[in-house]
């Protein structure tokens, strides 16, 4: 066990390296942990900023139905330009942007179909408020319709004014639920931003020992000793694999520790997800190590790549703020489809199969870079032995 014992004697000098980056990221995550459960815990249902986007005109049903949002919302002075949208969602002017497109009073009255689209900032527990009042207002509107075929949006607009004067005030019971929400919202930021640290941490650690065996001395070396190639191979590999699950192990008891413990459906393909994530770094460092010429590049690599990929990916600013030529290019990196893989988790209280096989989409897709990455590492490899002799 040579090798093994070589391998984590070089990694033991990137230890420090290895410390700062995941010390750095606890620290960071056990602030935002704090502001976000803080952030619920204070939460009483109060009036929504939202920006409302009427495409569709003027009508009885929309008036009426903006008119009884006045007891839910504030109106937020409405954006043309769909960048302006997303800004006032990042810099929280608007919680909630409300879209109603052109022809849904018309498509409403003909066959009860509700097409309102939505824009939220995804952490906020605020946009259940909303929800459930356009649902609420909107199953009364159907239910008369379906009861009264030959009604007009006008008298529909004064029966439903006439049940809401007579409701009771609305009273949410969703602590289990919520709390659930809440769970998988830290969970989905906790791991979005532990991608820069697994890519980073990988190729400044995976990458240095992989330089180091590729010295043309060192593989001469050990071409003339009593250890096979194919034996010194499976010894780097065993290694590599165990250095990246204990690391990630690591961060996985970190995120039961900083959030209590609740480990549900979503919980477990979170950590599949971090999995896949790390094979497919780990790919990526032994192939940066295998080709590099210096020390100093890996280090320009590990900070490089892992920065532009947060940025571009979405684990630094949600993609929901990033335009659609930068999702248009990162959607060719393996960490497009893992912040999409978490965010997905991070939407969803309970699983459903649609949900699972949109997970499943993007956890092949990381896979699918995880081995094309590797195979060229591979052939680069076989190459490299050539030249050792």
């Amino acid at each position: 066990m040579q090798v093994f014992k070589t391998y984590f004697k070089i990694l033991r000098k990137q230890l420090p390296s290895l410390l700062t980056y995941g010390i750095g990221f606890l620290v960071l995550t056990f602030i935002i942990n704090i502001n976000i459960k803080d952030g619920q815990e204070k939460y009483e249902r109060s009036l929504v900023r939202t920006m409302v986007i009427n495409e569709d005109g003027e009508s009885s049903l929309i008036d009426g139905f903006l008119k009884y949002m006045e007891d839910y919302i504030i109106f937020v002075e409405p954006e043309v330009d769909e960048t302006a949208r997303k800004d006032a969602l990042f810099y929280n002017r608007a919680v909630y942007i409300l879209t109603i497109p052109e022809g849904f009073t018309e498509s409403f009255l003909n066959n009860g179909t509700v097409l309102l689209e939505k824009q939220t900032i995804l952490d906020s527990i605020e946009i259940v408020t909303v929800d459930d009042a356009i649902e609420h207002y909107f199953n009364m509107a159907a239910i008369y319709l379906k009861n009264i075929p030959d009604i007009d949006y006008k008298e529909l607009n004064k029966y439903i004014e006439a049940s809401l004067q007579q409701d009771t005030p609305l009273r949410f019971h969703r602590e289990v639920k919520k709390d659930q929400n809440n769970f998988n919202i830290v969970n989905q930021y906790f791991f979005n931003y532990l991608g820069y640290i697994i890519i980073g941490a990988f190729v400044s650690g995976i990458s240095i020992v992989m330089f180091s065996f590729q010295g043309i001395d060192i593989r001469r070396k050990h071409a003339a000793s009593p250890l096979t190639q194919k034996e010194m191979s499976v010894q780097l590999i065993a290694a590599n694999i165990i250095f990246a699950v204990v690391y990630i192990i690591v961060f996985i008891i970190a995120s039961l520790l900083l959030n209590k413990p609740k480990i549900n459906g979503n919980t477990l393909l979170f950590w599949v997800n971090l999995l896949i994530l790390g094979m497919t770094a780990l790919s990526f460092s032994y192939l940066v190590g295998i080709t590099v010429k210096s020390r100093k590049a890996i280090a320009a690599i590990s900070t490089g790549v892992s920065l532009s990929l947060a940025f571009v990916s979405g684990m630094f600013v949600p993609q929901d703020f990033l335009g659609a030529p930068v999702l248009r290019v990162a959607s060719f990196t393996p960490t497009y489809w893992y912040v999409k893989a978490n965010n997905i988790l991070g939407s969803i209280s309970e699983l459903h199969k649609s949900d699972l096989s949109d997970i499943m989409v993007c956890m092949g897709i990381e896979i699918g870079f995880s081995i094309a990455i590797l195979s060229i590492a591979l052939v680069i490899h076989k190459r490299k032995q050539q030249q050792a002799y």
